[in-house]
């Protein structure tokens, strides 16, 4: 098989697997490229041509399956990997689930907070559970996030929670220096001590919070200004941003 498609048929599976709760919850069943349920038929497929993952219904009528139509759509470039289907997937539970007229659960009392355990790997895990201690008021945010979506999607809670706030101390960052010592001195810790996606995160985030801002890049480097390695990363994190517009987009709110 091409290695196109086996990427994509690899990012296919992932889609389903983040809808199959929805659909074992709703009794579809798996028939030929689509699934059913005695109302309505369901097909994720692939438009090569314009690049795009469809999500499409049809009515079902004695057991007749009637004619397909789209009901969301989602970009996906060649260059898009298994990580970025997992949002499609998300994505289509969510639009499926309001062409179905099911309300969201709401389970947020019961998704617990993060705890890191000590001892283990410090992971993105531990990095959350570090930024939600600097910034409680977003716990519950946490909480909700975590019962809409099924699981943490970690990098977007990130940059539209957390880098907003770190942009508001750095406008002030006269009257702010000892609290972004702090927050600087444990993301500095998380970068050299974390596993490899834990420092991915920590480079994503100081390069959204500074990104063409100069005075901003300033402050933020006079913090970890022993530590060249992380400024390399940033810097060159920044140069890649800049002239990405799909990065951009994903990570700039």
């Amino acid at each position: 098989m091409d290695v196109k498609l086996q990427m994509k048929k690899a990012c296919y599976d992932v889609i389903i697997k983040e809808m199959q709760p929805l659909l074992d919850g709703q009794k579809f069943v798996a028939v030929e490229d689509y699934f059913k349920n005695e109302k309505t038929a369901v097909k994720v497929s692939y438009d090569e041509d314009r690049r795009l993952f469809v999500l499409s219904v049809a009515q079902v009528t004695d057991n007749e399956v009637g004619e397909f139509s789209s009901i969301g759509q989602w970009l996906f470039e060649d260059d898009q990997t298994e990580k970025d289907a997992i949002a499609v997937g998300v994505d289509f539970a969510d639009t499926l689930r309001g062409n179905l007229g099911i309300k969201a659960e709401k389970t947020a009392v019961n998704v617990a907070l993060p705890v890191a355990e000590k001892g283990e790997e410090i992971n993105i895990l531990a990095l959350t559970q570090r930024l939600l201690a600097t910034f409680p008021q977003f716990k519950e945010d946490y909480k909700q996030d975590v019962a809409k979506n099924g699981k943490f999607l970690y990098m977007n809670f990130f940059m539209t929670r957390f880098v907003p706030e770190i942009k508001n101390m750095l406008s002030c960052a006269a009257t702010n220096k000892k609290p972004l010592k702090k927050l600087f001195d444990m993301l500095d810790e998380m970068y050299v001590s974390g596993d490899s996606v834990t420092t991915d995160a920590v480079v994503a985030i100081i390069s959204a919070v500074i990104y063409q801002n100069e005075d901003y890049k300033k402050v933020v480097f006079g913090y970890i200004e022993e530590d060249k390695h992380l400024q390399t990363s940033i810097n060159e994190f920044g140069s890649v941003l800049k002239s990405n517009k799909k990065l951009q987009k994903a990570l700039i709110k």
